[in-house]
């Protein structure tokens, strides 16, 4: 019994456990804001995958990473983020760099107006303004599993979703019923998610007034790398059956031996 109960520990502690620290790769060549500063504050905050402690952030720019193969771009970066506005230089072709990125296990914060021309095959429709009219302060709906205390400063649209395929999950939307912002895992782990307001530029993190689009930055970064917005790393489904089936094989084994 004594046994049952370490594996079950050891078991449950491997499932709970933070994930490994994350590299963040994002694209300063554009105009982007508050956007370093803001990072340099959620990487240092110890939010993001929390307990590992040595989460950061590099800046990247489009000659670079266009220079880069999908394999050198997923040993080099965990996550991959496009603050508002990124250069239009950049390759951002869905089916050959992005897709592939992404399905190698790889994780994208968009928030870029200027490059969703790439998108097309992405199963996103996007259009440049906002067709929603006026949002303002507040005027903001989160929703799971991006959802944070405050939502009340999300209002700078710069481009809009039309439409997402059933694929998608919407994370957000306006108070005129429009999508503020989608998501979608891939495979082997990688995800992505895309919204509409330039979280990450305007804002100043370091103000107590701006802590709802901190949170929520937080809490995009957590679910990208580790499918939680806590960063706590969620087992895989097959990694998870595998421990049950061997649980219950060691408890058959103590059945036997006691009959």
């Amino acid at each position: 019994m004594k046994n049952l109960l370490r594996v079950i520990g050891i078991s449950a502690a491997l499932v709970g456990m933070s994930a490994q620290a994350s590299v963040i790769g994002m694209f300063t060549d554009g105009s982007i804001g508050n956007a370093a500063n803001n990072m340099n504050t959620v990487v240092t905050s110890g939010a993001l995958t929390p307990g590992d402690g040595a989460d950061s952030w590099v800046s990247l720019d489009s000659a670079t990473v266009n220079a880069m193969s999908t394999a050198d771009l997923l040993a080099a970066y965990d996550t991959i983020v496009m603050p508002w506005y990124v250069s239009t230089s950049f390759n951002a072709d869905w089916n050959t760099v992005l897709l592939p990125y992404l399905n190698g296990g790889g994780s994208i914060l968009w928030e870029d107006p200027y490059n969703i021309g790439e998108l097309a095959a992405s199963g996103i429709g996007l259009s440049n303004g906002n067709i929603y009219g006026s949002v303002g302060e507040s005027d903001i709906s989160l929703v799971a599993p991006f959802g944070d205390a405050g939502a009340s400063g999300f209002y700078h649209i710069h481009y809009s979703i039309t439409s997402a395929d059933p694929s998608w999950g919407v994370w957000s939307t306006d108070v005129n019923g429009g999508i503020h912002g989608v998501y979608k895992e891939f495979a082997n782990g990688g995800r992505m998610v895309l919204g509409v307001s330039d979280n990450l530029y305007h804002p100043d993190y370091t103000n107590p007034g701006e802590a709802d689009h901190m949170q929520l930055t937080v809490n995009q970064l957590n679910w990208l790398n580790t499918g939680s917005i806590d960063g706590i790393e969620v087992p895989e489904s097959g990694s998870l059956a595998l421990m049950l089936a061997g649980l219950a094989g060691l408890m058959m084994t103590r059945r036997r031996k006691k009959a």
